[in-house]
């Protein structure tokens, strides 16, 4: 028999999801026991599902749809989980809690989750008024309603972890027999890896714990208190376009990148292959939990240890990034691979001296895991140096940490006097003390080439559009030397100089641009152009607006910026 709801699909919630976001939740729609989760937010599901049904052209009316238990498992059948709130008792900061799944003593249990399950509760078996009993009667006493409790199994051997049932705590009234009442979540996510460990992980072989490191809540229930994370990536010297080689990579023998000599993180900044406007990539502490983080976005901290010299560097960040899943990493590596990337990337590999065996072997989720638009990436220049004391110097595994007040790093704000600095008395000294570490370059930024050929490209037929195709040539000769301009326009007796780079820094990208065309014009003693035009992939900013403005105003300079965007094939107006 076919179901009432059987004409929605996961789009069309998808599709009620988003018009919330962006119209709110009418107020007679605030409450609801019942609510649907999705990316770690709650939604009411009652009207959730009645806006699904308008995209699906079938519009429910209130009085012909009820939020029971066929239309709740109808609804979580098709990918979502829904859990239980009670009303009016504060639900959004709850504690979060493991229970046993076994009564009686190691060697003789009994498996209660089934009645658990059937019941609606959780419980304990021991005498609440002596030893281990009253330490867990104390626990209850902590326990609030609307918190969070799994279920869980232990397996001793492998040190590992399986939460079986996750749900709300309904009320806390049979505390004193040792019992909760739980309304258990439809379709949960359950964790199922290593147990916890470390430093205030909790005594897992307890019958009851509270969880209170925000990385195991985020694990273990999937959710987030804070979306800002500190993720590690594999040593690069390349700007993490493409793959550098062995060198300053792990030392640890279990790891990929020790055993082939490179690691699927050196892809990440290589933004000229866009996908709809995405860079997709890849993240080691992602790949980890996976199914922990699937759909939700992180403001990203990164950083980079060096192997070699065991010196961190803070890289940048990325903001709204988004964790995909196998279907959609499926997909983009199919792309991949017809676009003739994949075989690029595996040449990459051959020639930074790594090791490309079992590459071509690897599924669409273990190349790509995350998704960005380069737009929200930023880079330092040059990558800052860590001061020994920093916290990432005490974290040594590729985990998403959480990223707390003392990971920030405040720079400078700019001086607009620029007063000389005199020189301290222990300047030479430092400096000798520091030649004498093992000296090795610290990662650089490098130019996304692909990028770089793709605009010229495209900008030199936008540019024949205007000036006529006679009059704009690629890869012009510089007049001296080997040295080629990206491109020259003739426009009349004149003739304009565009230099295009492609760096994922937009400071990088002008520093680089700026040089080549004052020589290309001036050197030794002429004026071949009357304007110098750089061409990048990234809008403007305010600063680099007021520089090129400040070059021409005080240094007469007629230097210009313009940014390309591939997607659109639009140029943007003279900065």
């Amino acid at each position: 028999m076919a179901h009432q709801l059987d004409f929605i699909a996961k789009k069309h919630i998808h599709a009620a999801i988003a018009k919330i976001e962006e119209d709110g939740v009418p107020n007679s729609h605030l409450w609801n026991e019942y609510w649907l989760q999705s990316a770690g937010k709650p939604y009411p599901f009652k009207y959730l599902v009645q806006l699904a049904s308008e995209f699906a052209g079938e519009k429910l009316h209130p009085d012909d749809f009820k939020s029971n238990d066929s239309s709740r498992n109808f609804i979580s059948s098709l990918g979502f989980t829904i859990r239980f709130i009670v009303q009016d008792v504060p639900y959004d900061h709850p504690g979060f809690w493991v229970g046993a799944s076994y009564f009686g003593k190691y060697g003789d249990q009994v498996n209660m989750l089934d009645d658990f399950v059937r019941e609606k509760y959780w419980a304990t078996d021991h005498d609440l008024t002596t030893g281990e009993g009253l330490v867990i009667y104390k626990k209850l006493q902590k326990v609030k309603v609307n918190d969070r409790i799994g279920i869980r199994y232990l397996a001793r051997k492998q040190n590992t972890v399986d939460i079986v049932k996750v749900g709300t705590v309904k009320s806390i009234d049979n505390i004193s027999t040792g019992q909760l009442s739980v309304v258990w979540d439809y379709n949960p996510f359950l964790y199922s890896g290593p147990k916890p460990s470390g430093q205030g992980a909790g005594d897992w072989w307890k019958t009851l714990i509270k969880v209170t490191r925000p990385e195991d809540i985020e694990l273990l229930f999937g959710y987030a208190k804070t979306q800002a994370r500190a993720s590690r990536l594999t040593w690069n010297s390349n700007g993490w376009v493409m793959p550098s080689g062995p060198d300053g990579k792990s030392a640890d023998d279990s790891a990929h990148e020790r055993r082939y000599g490179y690691g699927h993180e050196e892809w990440l900044f290589d933004t000229g292959k866009l996908i709809d406007g995405y860079h997709y990539g890849f993240l080691e502490p992602v790949r980890k939990y996976q199914a922990a983080y699937i759909g939700k976005k992180y403001d990203i901290w990164l950083y980079s240890i060096n192997d070699t010299t065991k010196l961190r560097y803070w890289i940048g960040e990325i903001a709204g990034l988004e964790v995909i899943d196998t279907n959609i990493a499926n997909e983009i590596t199919d792309h991949y691979r017809a676009q003739g990337w994949l075989g690029e990337m595996e040449n990459q590999i051959i020639a930074s001296g790594a090791n490309i065996k079992g590459f071509s072997e690897y599924q669409g989720i273990d190349l790509f895991n995350i998704r960005f638009k380069p737009e929200n990436l930023k880079l330092n220049d040059p990558y800052y140096e860590l001061p020994e004391d920093h916290p990432v110097y005490r974290a040594q595994r590729y985990t998403l940490m959480f990223v707390r007040e003392e990971y920030l790093i405040v720079t400078p704000d700019q001086d607009d006097d620029f007063p000389f600095i005199p020189p301290e008395e222990n300047e030479d000294t430092e400096v000798d003390r520091r030649r004498k570490r093992t000296y090795v370059s610290p990662p650089r930024p490098i130019e996304i080439v692909y990028l770089h050929e793709e605009i010229c490209k495209a900008l030199a037929k936008k540019l024949r559009k205007k000036y006529g195709r006679k009059n704009v040539k690629r890869e012009h000769w510089a007049g001296y030397g080997m040295y080629r301009i990206d491109i020259v326009v003739k426009d009349g007796d004149e003739k304009i100089f565009y230099e295009i780079k492609s760096y994922t820094n937009l400071l990088t990208s002008i520093r680089e641009a700026v040089g080549q065309l004052m020589e290309y014009a001036l050197w030794p003693d002429r004026k071949k152009a009357k304007k110098m035009i750089v061409v990048t992939q990234t809008e403007v900013t305010t600063k680099a607006a007021t520089y090129f403005k400040n070059l021409r105003d005080n240094y007469n300079l007629e230097v210009y910026y313009q940014s390309f965007n591939l997607q659109t094939n639009t140029l943007s107006e003279e900065i």
